[in-house]
């Protein structure tokens, strides 16, 4: 995403969202590749996964520049631009024509995280105070707006857990909001320690929510969502600075950091405790994106090149390094489709490359038009 706030001097990357969002964890069986730009004008790419080539472009109005977030429901794409105002276009996959825009109330701006829930698009945006609106994605209109309360600024991270809304604040200390998504009200909020702050990434683990921190040490709390109450507190090792990314997989938590080198925890979630670390190879610094696939974690890197890592996450030991070719950088996103790792790299122009897991061997590289540049965002949708 491209704002940030007090933390901004820490950055190597831009984090993603995030965030366990649809936005880059994506998998179908049979379908279409979408790529979005932080470019403007917004542009979002149709790819076809097998023969990685343009099938349309859909380029939105003046004015819907930097895509940050990009999902699907009910057969179509929504992209969400970090502009001002934070625009949602509702998008024809087929056609790749806009089907109608949704214009956020004034003030609503640098959307950054687009979440659905019972059959609703959520939007939450980079903003003092932190708006959530809940949007009719049929008619692409206003159902109603959550105003976060005095000093929750900066809606960064957007989840649904068990039929509610929380949203976490890029603020000091790190709030986490409890919203009915009914009334859009407030239910609770959780207020983290002392020196847990701006609150990069949310993820859930049966049935609780956990927050990762863009702090030195980079904190993850785990949360009770019915009490919203801290139950435990996980503090990396020495130098586990500023978690970018935070994942679930086999009733783990997987926590990746914004360091040289891009260390990944592995955290009994349980206990909140750490069970072992990943010490990527020299150069593998900046850990960006996770993604699972297969039983194995894919992390993608910050860097010159861009590397994937393969990752065991039993023994939190490294499987195979895809090495993409030259001037593919910085990894921003990563999806699988069809049993195939897709990378997309924050540079210009803005490549996409289809990876082989078993081999992490590269198959074929999307290489987008011209202005085409800096991949935010990917995602999948079955035809």
């Amino acid at each position: 995403m491209s704002t940030v706030e007090e933390a901004t001097f820490y950055i190597v990357c831009p984090p993603p969202p995030v965030t366990t969002t649809t936005t880059t964890t994506t998998t179908t069986a049979i379908g279409y590749l979408f790529a979005g730009y932080d470019a403007t004008p917004g542009y979002v790419d149709r790819i076809s996964p097998s023969t990685m080539t343009l099938v349309k472009t859909y380029t939105p109005p003046s004015g819907h520049k930097l895509v940050d977030a990009l999902t699907s429901i009910s057969g179509y794409l929504f992209a969400g631009y970090d502009a001002t105002p934070g625009y949602v276009d509702k998008i024809n996959p087929s056609t790749m024509t806009l089907v109608k825009t949704y214009t956020p109330p004034s003030g609503h701006k640098l959307l950054q995280v687009l979440v659905l829930l019972s059959g609703y698009v959520f939007s939450s945006y980079y903003t003092s105070p932190g708006y959530v609106d809940k949007i009719s994605p049929s008619t692409m209109t206003l159902v109603k707006t959550f105003t976060a309360p005095s000093g929750h600024r900066y809606a960064y991270a957007l989840i649904s857990l068990s039929g509610y809304i929380f949203a976490g604040y890029s603020t000091s200390p790190g709030y986490v909001d409890k919203i009915s998504p009914s009334t859009m009200s407030l239910v609770k909020t959780f207020t983290a320690p002392r020196g847990h702050g701006y609150v990069n990434v949310l993820t859930t683990l049966s049935g609780y929510v956990f927050a990762g921190y863009f702090t030195t040490p980079g904190h993850v709390d785990k949360i009770s969502p019915s009490t919203m109450t801290l139950v435990k507190t996980y503090t990396p090792p020495s130098g586990h600075n500023r978690v970018d990314t935070l994942i679930s997989l086999s009733g783990y938590v997987f926590a990746g950091y914004n360091t040289s080198p891009g260390y990944i925890d592995k955290i009994n979630p349980s206990t909140m405790s750490l069970v072992k670390i990943f010490t990527p190879l020299s150069g593998h610094n900046s850990v960006s994106v996770l993604i699972n696939l297969f039983g194995y974690l894919f992390a993608g890197y910050f860097t010159f090149p861009g590397y994937v890592d393969k990752i065991s996450p039993s023994t939190m030991t490294l499987v195979k390094t895809f090495t993409p070719p030259s001037g593919h950088n910085n990894v921003r996103a990563l999806t699988s489709i069809s049993g195939y790792v897709f990378a997309g790299y924050d540079f210009t122009p803005g490549y996409v490359d289809k990876i082989n897991p078993s081999t992490m061997t590269l198959i074929k590289t999307f290489t987008a038009p011209s202005g085409h540049k800096f991949v935010t965002a990917l995602t999948s949708l079955a035809t």
